[in-house]
């Protein structure tokens, strides 16, 4: 990579943070304040620009958006990050079971 350009490929890249906080809020419809604090509460770790800034990348904004329409629907920010973490811990599980039967098969 060239200074701060991304690498062949990181715009298709789920986990390139490419969005600055501003652009995230706006993309989701949120205050920059949500943002901060599902990150409080655990539900991803925003990764950060040369100069501090967070950056977030589109893995980021789909748990972020998740957490925004649970809460919204009136459920704790707590409860809704809890939620989610085990919502992707289980699609972790079922990725991992389909790849060892597709082991034992072959």
């Amino acid at each position: 990579m060239a200074g701060n350009r991304p690498g062949p490929g990181a715009l298709d890249d789920a986990s390139y943070p490419a969005y600055a906080m501003s652009a995230a809020a706006d993309a989701l419809g949120v205050t920059p304040a949500f943002l901060r604090a599902v990150e409080t509460a655990g539900l991803f770790e925003a990764h950060r620009s040369s100069g501090g800034h967070r950056r977030y990348s589109r893995d980021d904004l789909q748990r972020a958006d998740r957490a925004r329409n649970l809460v919204d629907d009136g459920m704790r920010l707590d409860a809704a990050v809890r939620i989610i973490s085990l919502e992707y811990q289980l699609a972790a599980a079922n990725t991992m079971i389909e790849v060892l039967r597709r082991r034992l098969r072959d």
